[in-house]
């Protein structure tokens, strides 16, 4: 894999910072999926995206606050990302009991592991902001990249 890829599928995580300016990577996000050539979202990806994006907020008091997007919002938003020259739509073509157990230490790794696997099976790049993802991947092969 080069080191700079020019084509990934993208975690949830790399769009959510990629939309909102104000998540702290934001601008690093945003200058890696520009750069890229060709985007893969999945099924997975996109509803997370729509779920975060929904999702209500609390202030630092702890007090509920609405969402970023509405709803009608958050959709034409991922339309807008899925619209974009370049951007390819990959099926979640493989059931979670392909998935090795690979260094897992949790429930919450399910769906990077899941994610990966896709990427793996499809030979493209995952690109994540999550440098802990490493212990999922294959040292030998490695797909993941992780954006800075």
């Amino acid at each position: 894999m080069p080191s700079i890829p020019t084509e990934a599928l993208l975690d949830v995580n790399v769009i959510i910072a990629s939309v909102f300016a104000d998540h702290v990577m934001h601008r690093s996000a945003r200058h890696f999926v520009e750069s890229l050539d060709r985007f893969y979202t999945t099924p997975t990806v996109q509803g997370g995206f729509l779920r975060f994006a929904t999702r209500p907020l609390k202030n630092q008091h702890g007090e509920q606050q609405p969402p970023r997007l509405a709803m009608d919002e958050a959709l034409n938003k991922l339309r807008e990302i899925t619209e974009v020259a370049g951007h390819t739509f990959l099926k979640d073509d493989a059931p979670f009991t392909d998935l090795g157990l690979r260094s897992m230490q949790g429930h919450r790794q399910w769906t990077d592991a899941y994610l990966l696997h896709i990427a793996r099976k499809h030979n493209i790049p995952f690109a994540s902001l999550e440098s802990r993802m490493r212990t999922l991947d294959d040292p030998k092969t490695p797909m993941l990249f992780v954006v800075k």
